[in-house]
């Protein structure tokens, strides 16, 4: 007789012990109600900063790493488990975090709240017209009202036009509730599109949904153009994968829902597409929230987590999310497009941001397409687009391409926006690496040529100074700050924090005596806060010194860390008189720009008494002597300085500062001069170069910058009628898309009051001499006490502003770049990112809303009607 197969042995149950928290920094997210036995937990990591990319890069990946966070699931939790993803998705932070004392772990997520793993939603199948739905049938005894869905679908339509709607078109945000504190978020593009009305599949999935519960009442309307939707939302934001159709954009009708009769054959012939479609949101109060979420960065998975409770727990997943987006974006987008409408010139202005994330090597670098318009009296700016920028490839072909992106939106938007565009402004941060700065103000400067060579004449095209200074600025004082394996900045926050603690302990007698009860704060690196820093420790220095002296302690910086301290004080509050020249707005021209930085060049170049641009006989001699012989210089020889040149320069920093220089022996001098040589010899060829750049920007252009007209009313009073009549003459086919020929006189004849008014009248002189002292204004305030009499003037003037890109104070838009500086990328699958554009739109929202909601205020319709 057979034995018995050997019995097998038992599962081995390793249960989640509270000690896995802090030692894998994992979180338990759910346990049994009734035994309280641990049924799932989650990685903190992903949580908090998303999967890390691996060695290879993603261009040597056959597939896209995904950014959901990582759960196990009970009853067993093997740390080997653990140890296997945190090596393979967090190896650096992981690596980090072992490194840590245990009170430091226990601590290290505090501030991250550990979500549930959201609820599994409906599964697309591979062809993209089928869903795959399971549904809780409800039993006879069950109530069968039919419930409501947070964005009305087709088949709701009719039911939602017998209530009485909340809102047309626009309605402006009611006050938000408290958002909560953004997470690290992992941005995903969970967008699913339901097929056609007509297909079964879909007409399925929305007979469930229809079942879903959902707290709030009341309607939310908006009557979109075809091609915002068909176009902008559909072409360019939504990835084909996400449709699910035949790639004719039709699934959208799951959302939005065209208001065409369908039997009315001449309607639909003669439409041009205004207010073809509409979308109905069901409840107010709950797109209001998740609008308030997705601005603030939450991605689309947490947000349906959060609002879970606000709807039933029929819906699931974050599909609900992704709808309630659309319709914010394609809201925003309507309003855009009558405020473009309404505007006789508007400008594109591009602005270069980082999105790397802390810890990463790699740029992630986009293009944010903005748009200034004079609206409502203002000068606001609104985000439209955001272009991601890759490196490879050919910068003029990339430009080309995103070009063609950003003209398809802007044409979806407003067909004729080359015969209103004025002006574009690029603003290109350099990222770290020296790469991919080139790349991104190649494709900047591409894309703005391309406009510029499409628009109508008197375009302007310019480029903004501040960034690429503030980048030769701050790689002036990293040199300073890093020099020596930092230890100018070790003995900078060593200093700080001996003084801070001789302050809380009341030991700092000779600073109290000086009026000096706090110190500054170095949190932030950059080099005009860094020259504030400077600025505190030289009127400080004696009381420090003597502080330090009584104390006896070792401290005390040695006499080349204060001369390094001098001169980046005086080199950076040269730098800032100039930075805020060209932050000069509508009071500087902007062809002044090459100059000013030509003027800062010289003033260096002076004082240190470097000599250069040299000819080519003296760079080549240059070249084959030593660096301590009669001359120091660049690689390249274009720049020299000679030694008893710097030793000047340092003793006329001051008699102290020479009286420190004498106290230094011979091996210290020179590391002091050779220092100071090298690093000002490279401030002072890069702003020649820079210079030099500006000046071939402003000369390439189509328009001279130099002969670009005032906007403001002090200078346009004394404008010539001449010169003013020429001003029109050359944007006259911008302003009749607008402004009729009566209108068009008006204006002169405004401008020729507005002289007259400057002569005689004693009132508007004072203000127009108000104006003139006062530079710092925005454009609101220099015309805000004479709009009243010479509207017409001012929205003229207006729309010719838009092309000034730094004015202050002028800015509405709610868009933060800097708030976008550790998110997670979105869906490469096209150019252009629907996640990101979900939360960049979410954010100025409630501001094109309010905007909308009056949209016929300060336009010149509506005051000469």
């Amino acid at each position: 007789m057979a034995e018995p197969p050997p019995r097998k042995r038992a599962k081995r149950v390793m249960r989640f012990l509270e000690a896995h928290e802090y030692m894998y920094g994992v979180r338990v997210v759910e346990r049994d109600p009734n035994s309280r036995d641990v049924r799932s937990v989650l990685c903190m990591f992903c949580a908090a900063f998303g999967r890390e990319e691996d060695a290879r890069g993603r261009a040597a990946r056959l597939r896209a790493r995904t950014q959901k966070p990582k759960y196990w699931g009970g009853p067993t939790f093997r740390t080997d488990n653990y140890q296997s993803h945190l090596t393979m998705m967090h190896p650096a932070r992981w690596k980090q975090y072992q490194e840590l004392p245990p009170e430091q772990r226990q601590s290290y997520f505090d501030a991250v709240p550990a979500l549930p793993k959201p609820p599994g939603g409906t599964r697309r199948s591979l062809d993209g017209n089928e869903h795959a739905v399971k549904v809780k049938v409800p039993s006879a005894a069950q109530d069968t009202t039919p419930l409501k869905l947070p964005i009305a679908t087709p088949s709701e339509l009719e039911i939602a036009d017998k209530e009485a709607p909340m809102s047309a078109s626009a309605s402006p945000a009611p006050a938000p509730e408290p958002a909560p504190a953004p997470v690290a978020p992992v941005v995903q593009s969970p967008v699913i599109s339901a097929a056609s009305s007509s297909s079964a599949a879909a007409a399925a999935v929305l007979a469930v949904e229809s079942d879903a519960v959902l707290e709030g009442r009341g309607l939310l309307t908006f009557l979109l153009d075809r091609d915002v939707v068909g176009v902008a939302l559909g072409d360019v934001l939504f990835p084909p994968e996400d449709v699910a159709s035949a790639g004719d954009g039709s699934a959208l009708l799951a959302t939005f829902e065209s208001t065409l009769d369908q039997r009315d054959a001449a309607d639909q012939q003669e439409s041009d597409g205004t207010a073809e479609v509409r979308a109905v949101v069901r409840s107010v109060e709950l797109f209001h929230h998740v609008v308030g979420l997705l601005a603030v960065g939450v991605s689309f998975d947490q947000t349906a987590v959060i609002c879970q409770g606000q709807v039933s727990a029929i819906i699931r997943g974050s599909h609900f999310v992704a709808r309630m987006a659309r319709v914010a974006v394609g809201a925003n987008l309507q309003a855009l497009a009558r405020l473009l409408r309404q505007s006789w010139a508007f400008s594109l202005s591009l602005h270069s941001v980082d999105r790397r994330r802390r810890g990463e090597n790699e740029s992630r670098v986009f293009i944010d397409v903005r748009v200034r318009a004079y609206c409502s009296g203002k000068i606001a700016v609104f985000h439209l687009l955001a272009l991601p920028v890759e490196t490879g490839g050919d910068s003029s072909t990339t430009g080309e391409i995103m070009f063609d992106t950003m003209a398809t939106f802007l044409r979806a938007v407003h067909k004729r926006w080359l015969h209103k565009v004025v002006g574009c402004s690029t603003e290109v941060v350099a990222p770290a690496d020296a790469n991919m700065s080139s790349v991104v103000s190649a494709v900047a400067l591409n894309l703005a040529s391309k406009v510029e060579q499409q628009a109508l004449p008197g375009f302007i095209r310019i480029s903004s100074a501040r960034p690429p200074l503030d980048a030769l600025m701050q790689r002036f004082f990293d040199s300073v700050l890093f020099a020596d394996s930092a230890v100018w900045h070790s003995h900078l926050t060593s200093l700080l924090a001996y003084l801070q603690r001789q302050m809380a302990t009341g030991n700092a007698e000779e600073l109290s005596a000086a009026s000096l009860t706090t110190c500054p704060n170095v949190g932030e690196m950059t080099w005009w806060k860094l020259t504030e820093v400077a600025r505190w420790f030289d009127n400080a220095r004696v009381p420090i010194q003597r502080l330090l002296a009584r104390r006896n302690a070792s401290i005390a910086p040695s006499p080349a860390w204060w001369l390094n301290l001098k001169v980046a004080l005086v080199v950076g509050s040269m730098g800032i008189k100039t930075r805020a020249g060209l932050q000069g707005g509508y009071a500087t021209l902007l062809s002044q720009q090459s100059q000013r930085i030509s003027m800062l060049r010289l003033a260096l170049a002076g004082d240190v008494g470097v000599e250069g641009p040299l000819p080519a006989f003296q760079r080549a001699a240059l070249r084959y002597q030593s660096s301590m012989g009669e001359m120091i210089g660049t690689n390249d020889g274009m720049f020299a300085v000679k030694p008893h040149s710097i030793v000047a320069f340092v003793r006329g920093m001051g008699s102290w500062a020479s009286e420190l220089f004498d106290r230094l022996n011979a091996q210290e001098r020179q590391k002091v001069i050779v220092s100071a040589a090298d690093m000002m010899l490279e401030l002072v060829q890069g702003l020649h170069s820079l210079a030099e750049e500006l000046g071939e920007r402003g000369s390439s252009s189509s328009t001279s910058l130099s002969s670009f007209p005032p906007v403001l009313p002090h200078q346009v009073a004394l404008l010539h009628p001449v010169d003013f009549q020429e001003i029109v003459r050359v944007h006259r086919p911008r302003l009749v898309e607008t402004f009729s020929d009566a209108k068009l006189a008006a204006v002169e004849t405004e401008h020729h009051e507005l002289r007259t008014a400057a002569a005689s009248d004693a009132a508007v002189r004072q203000l127009l001499d108000k104006s003139a002292e006062n530079s710092s204004s925005s454009f609101d305030q220099f015309w805000g006490a004479l709009r009243s009499r010479w509207g017409l003037l001012a929205d003229f003037c207006g729309g010719l502003a838009t092309v000034f890109p730094t004015s202050s104070g002028d800015s509405s838009s709610k868009t933060s770049a800097a708030s976008l500086a550790f998110g997670a990328m979105g869906s490469q699958r096209k150019l252009a990112d629907f996640p990101l554009e979900a939360r960049l739109q979410c954010q100025q929202f409630a501001t094109l809303q309010a905007l909308d909601a009056n949209p016929d205020t300060g336009s010149p319709e509506a005051r000469h009607r």
